[in-house]
């Protein structure tokens, strides 16, 4: 049977077969996927179904394969194992790679650099195989633990309930897609045994200093349609909240945004959208916690004005309008060496294509509005990038110093669900929206 109701689920599961087929199916444009294998069942699982299904079945487009696999370096046996998915892959006439972490590893924050540095790699690969999509073999399994982690952490119940995205943009540029988010990793065992494969297990998976370890083992419970549910109303409010800022947000100068309050709003839209734009305007990597939020959104609702500050970002009410900008505080300088990139403050992505070094210090904007609040416009004063070489001299943005506005919590990953409000707070900076997803 390709589909089975999950236990206390209306929401069928999916074999490998059914859901490759599926996933193939959703793509809206030929595509060459680069297939991320570990050796592990579930990624071994996925490069083997992709592989019959597109040699096997004619899709309304065209797909073709190639892979990768990431040595962290961090076990001996690793680059063995590499090998042996060369030798595969070369079996099966698909295009691969090996990419290795090197350097020193941190001793602290392991999980994290190595998760930072899987991606990383794996996007080299795809550009070098001139790849659309970076596909992965996340399982339903996963996105149990996912949701369970999540849940208790996450300030908004529906951010935390909807897990993975099917697909999710790395970078601003690259999907990461996951066809196996409906499919059991005892299923996929259970094909590739009957298929007489075996998989490589990592050790690192019964390790019990990893937070995921202790979630697998306590065996969570989570029901599929509450997932699924919770992933169709984050989209919905990704959208209801991105058409709430275009009817109601204009911005400028700079990163200044101004929200002409209306008279009644549904809440969960406006605190959505409020909540994504402080951290964008703030550059910081992650939307304000449960308690700011909530003291927002009571001085909202007390209809007077106010004025304070959350995740770096001045928020003040002046009768119906609300003004939102990065404080003039905690604005470090960034050098940058000739044809090197870097992130100012979270809030700029700066390229100093100049012969001289430069450094990027806050500054004023370059029109200020004295009709601002008093304090609005002290913040502009001093927040806005500003250019100076080595020796002092101020330079324009221009061809040779360019700087772009960014989006702090979805540059490095945004979910699908949230495509819509990204791609409004980034049409209201001035910011290049995001490439359309494939499924």
């Amino acid at each position: 049977m390709s589909a089975v109701l999950a236990a206390g689920s209306s929401l069928p599961e999916l074999s490998p077969e059914a859901a490759t087929q599926e996933f193939l199916s959703f793509l809206n444009r030929p595509m060459r996927l680069l297939v991320a294998v570990s050796g592990g069942s579930d990624s071994l699982g996925l490069l083997l179904s992709l592989k019959r299904a597109i040699d096997g079945h004619t899709y309304p487009h065209r797909h073709s394969l190639s892979a990768a696999t990431i040595d962290h370096g961090l076990r001996p046996e690793a680059a063995d194992e590499a090998e042996q998915i060369a030798i595969l892959c070369g079996e099966l006439g698909i295009s691969h790679r090996i990419e290795r972490w090197t350097g020193e590893k941190p001793t602290t924050g392991l999980s994290a650099a190595a998760r930072e540095a899987r991606y990383r790699l794996l996007a080299h690969a795809a550009d070098t195989y001139d790849a659309d999509a970076i596909v992965t073999g996340h399982t339903l399994d996963d996105q149990i633990e996912t949701v369970a982690m999540r849940a208790g952490r996450s300030a908004d119940a529906v951010l935390g309930l909807s897990g993975m995205a099917p697909a999710t943009l790395y970078a601003g540029r690259l999907w990461i897609l996951r066809p196996f988010l409906r499919t059991r990793r005892a299923t996929i065992r259970s094909c590739l045994q009957a298929a007489g494969r075996t998989w490589i297990d990592d050790p690192s998976n019964d390790d019990s200093r990893y937070e995921r370890v202790r979630t697998r083992r306590a065996v969570p419970t989570v029901d599929l349609a509450v997932i699924d549910a919770s992933a169709r109303q984050r989209t919905s409010l990704s959208a209801q909240a991105a058409d709430w800022l275009k009817g109601h947000a204009t911005a400028g100068p700079g990163m200044l945004v101004t929200v002409s309050l209306p008279a009644s709003t549904e809440k969960a839209v406006s605190d959505h959208a409020l909540g994504a734009l402080v951290a964008v305007l703030g550059g910081r990597l992650h939307r304000p916690g449960a308690n700011s939020l909530a003291r927002l959104s009571l001085k909202l609702d007390e209809g007077s004005d106010f004025r304070l500050t959350l995740s770096g970002t001045l928020v003040l009410r002046r009768r119906d309008r609300l003004y939102l900008v990065r404080e003039r505080r905690g604005l470090l300088p960034l050098s940058l060496l000739p044809a090197a990139i870097g992130v100012w403050d979270g809030r700029y992505t700066i390229l100093n294509s100049s012969d001289d070094e430069v450094t990027i210090t806050g500054g004023p904007a370059s029109t200020i509005d004295r009709a601002l609040p008093g304090s609005i416009r002290s913040a502009l004063q001093g927040n806005a990038p500003q250019i100076a070489d080595i020796h002092g001299i101020s330079h324009q943005q221009g061809p040779l110093v360019t700087v772009a506005p960014r989006l702090s919590i979805y540059a490095d990953f945004m979910p699908s669900f949230d495509q819509p409000l990204a791609d409004a707070i980034a049409t209201l900076i001035g910011a290049e929206p995001s490439p359309s997803c494939p499924i």
